[in-house]
C-alpha cells in the first residue's frame, strides 16, 4: 500500500490542476438570502457593564465525536456569576455549538436548510442539559444578557430556525434581546470576532448570512467528509483528531509519532492524506452574486500541494527503503514530520495576531483598547502597543500539546472577563481560568518560554 505512494505526487498535481482550471472557469455563484446576523456595534452595547467571553466550547451531540465533556464546570461558572448583582453580559464568541460533527438519521450530512439546522441544535442542546439549565439561570436575572457570536463550526446560527431552537431551549419569548447573536461585536472599548476570517481554511466569501447554494468552506468540507469519518477508525489516535490545532497540520502530528510503526496507525494516516487530497480536489471556488469585483478567497490548493505532495514523497521513500531493508524507517518521519509541524504551529498562532494588529492600525479603531478572538484554541495574550492588547480567550475543549506523550492543555478552562472601573473608562480585563465549584477562579499563566512580541513586531 504505502509502495502506491511513490507516485502520488505527480498524480495528484495533473489532476488538481485539471480540476482547479475548470472550476475556476465555472465558479459557484453565491445568492445571499434573507437568513442572516447583523454586527452588534457601539448603538446597542451596554457601556460599563461587567462581560465575560468565552470561545470555541464546541458542544457537539453527546456521542463519540463530541469533545466538549466541561458540562458540570460551565455549569459552575454560569451559576457563580448568576449568583452575583452585578448586571453581566455573557459573550460566546464563536463556534460554541458543534454543527458540523452532529449526525443524525433524520438528517443527511450535506443538507443545509432551516429545519437541519433546527434539528442539530436540538440534539446538542439535549445532549447538553445542565448547561443549558445554568443558562436558563443565568438569565434569570433581568439584568444580564447572552451574545452569541457565530463561528465557522455554528455558521447554521443564521437561520432563524436555529435562532429560536435557542431561545425556546432558555426560556426566552420569540425576539427577547436579551439573547442576542452577531458576527462581530463592536464598542466600549472591545472590538471582538470569532477569528475564523482570518484563515484561509474557514474565510467565508458571505459570512454575514446564509447563501444559495449554502457556502461550504474548505474547513466545513473536511470535517464533514474527512475528520467524521477518520474518527469512526478503531485506533487509540482517531479519538484525538479533532483535539489537535492547528488541523492544517495533523498530518505532520501523526507522522512524527513513534506509533507510526504501528500498521494500523500507518493505515490510518494514508487513509487521511487520501482523504484529504479528495477533499481538496472537490473544494468549490464561490463568487458572489452582483459583487462587482468578483472576490474569491485565496487559493488553497497552492500551499496544500506543497503539504500533501511531501506526506506523500515521505510514504514513497518509507515504502521504499522499508522493501529494501525490511524496517521502517521511523527517523525519516519524525525528523522532517516535527519541523514541518513547527511551521505550522508557529504559522497558525501568528496570524490572528497579525490580523488584528493590521485591524488595530486603523485610525477608526484609536479608542478600542481590547482586540479579543479565540478559533486557534490557544489562550494567548498579546501587546500590540503600549495601549492596545490582544487576547485570545482560548477553548474548553480538550488540546494535545503532543500526540506522542499525550501532553494536554493544562489550563483547560479560560475564560476573559472585562470590567469598567468608571463611566467611560478603558477597559479593565483579567484573563481567567475557571477550576470548579467552590473555588475562585485563578489567572491564566502565559506557559510558552517566549512572547509573541519577541518574534514579530506589530507597528501601529
Amino acid at each position: 500500500m504505502l509502495s502506491t505512494l511513490r507516485s502520488l505526487p505527480l498524480a495528484f498535481i495533473g489532476a488538481c490542476v485539471a480540476l482547479i482550471v475548470r472550476r475556476r472557469l465555472h465558479p459557484v455563484r453565491l445568492r445571499p438570502t434573507g437568513e442572516t446576523t447583523p454586527p452588534i456595534g457601539p448603538n446597542d452595547i451596554r457601556p460599563g457593564i461587567r462581560r465575560l467571553v468565552l470561545s470555541d466550547l464546541h458542544m457537539g451531540a453527546g456521542d463519540r465525536r463530541d469533545d466538549f465533556s466541561a458540562d458540570a464546570e460551565l455549569a459552575a461558572l454560569l451559576r457563580y456569576y448568576a449568583a452575583e448583582p452585578t448586571p453581566t453580559e455573557l459573550i460566546l464568541a464563536g463556534d460554541t455549538f458543534e454543527f458540523l460533527q452532529v449526525c443524525l438519521p433524520d438528517v443527511p450530512d450535506r443538507e443545509w436548510s432551516p429545519r437541519a439546522a433546527a434539528r442539530r441544535l436540538e440534539a446538542i442542546l439535549n445532549a447538553h442539559a445542565e448547561p443549558v439549565a445554568a443558562l436558563r439561570a443565568f438569565l434569570s436575572r433581568r439584568d444580564n444578557q447572552v451574545t452569541v457570536i457565530i463561528g465557522n463550526h455554528d455558521f447554521e446560527l443564521h437561520y432563524a430556525s436555529a435562532k429560536q431552537t435557542l431561545r425556546r431551549a432558555l426560556g426566552l419569548a420569540p425576539g427577547n434581546p436579551r439573547l442576542r447573536f452577531g458576527v462581530s461585536y463592536e464598542g466600549d472599548g472591545i472590538f471582538l470576532v470569532h477569528g475564523n476570517q482570518f484563515d484561509r481554511w474557514n474565510r467565508f466569501i458571505h459570512f454575514n448570512g446564509i447563501c444559495e447554494p449554502f457556502e461550504v468552506v474548505f474547513g466545513t468540507r473536511l470535517i464533514r467528509e474527512a475528520i467524521n469519518v477518520l474518527e469512526d477508525e478503531p485506533v487509540d489516535i482517531a479519538t484525538l483528531i479533532d483535539n489537535i490545532k492547528p488541523l492544517s497540520a495533523i498530518f505532520w502530528y501523526a507522522l512524527s509519532l513513534p506509533t507510526l510503526r504501528n500498521q494500523s496507525t500507518r493505515r490510518l494516516v494514508v487513509r487521511g492524506l487520501v482523504l484529504l487530497v479528495n477533499v481538496l480536489l472537490r473544494n468549490t471556488v464561490y463568487i458572489l452574486d452582483d459583487d462587482p469585483q468578483q472576490q474569491t478567497p485565496r487559493s488553497l490548493w497552492k500551499p496544500m500541494y506543497r503539504q500533501v505532495a511531501l506526506a506523500a514523497t515521505l510514504l514513497g521513500r518509507a515504502a521504499g527503503v522499508r522493501q529494501r531493508s525490511g524496517g521502517f524507517p521511523e527517523t525519516v518521519f519524525q525528523r522532517a514530520a516535527e519541523h514541518q509541524l513547527r511551521r505550522s504551529i508557529r504559522a497558525f498562532g501568528s496570524t490572528s495576531v497579525h490580523s488584528m494588529a493590521r485591524i488595530a492600525r486603523d485610525p477608526q479603531q484609536w479608542s478600542t483598547h481590547l482586540f479579543i478572538c479565540g478559533h486557534t484554541h490557544l489562550a494567548q495574550v498579546v501587546a500590540l502597543n503600549e495601549r492596545q492588547t490582544y487576547v485570545n480567550t482560548g477553548t474548553w475543549t480538550d488540546v494535545i500539546l503532543d500526540v506522542a506523550t499525550s501532553q494536554r492543555q493544562q489550563q483547560r478552562f479560560p475564560y476573559l472577563e472585562v470590567t469598567y472601573p468608571a463611566q467611560g473608562s478603558p477597559p479593565h480585563w483579567r484573563l481567567l481560568v475557571w477550576r470548579e465549584a467552590g473555588e475562585s477562579p485563578s489567572p491564566w499563566r502565559d506557559e510558552r518560554a517566549t512572547t509573541m512580541l519577541e518574534k514579530v513586531e506589530y507597528p501601529v
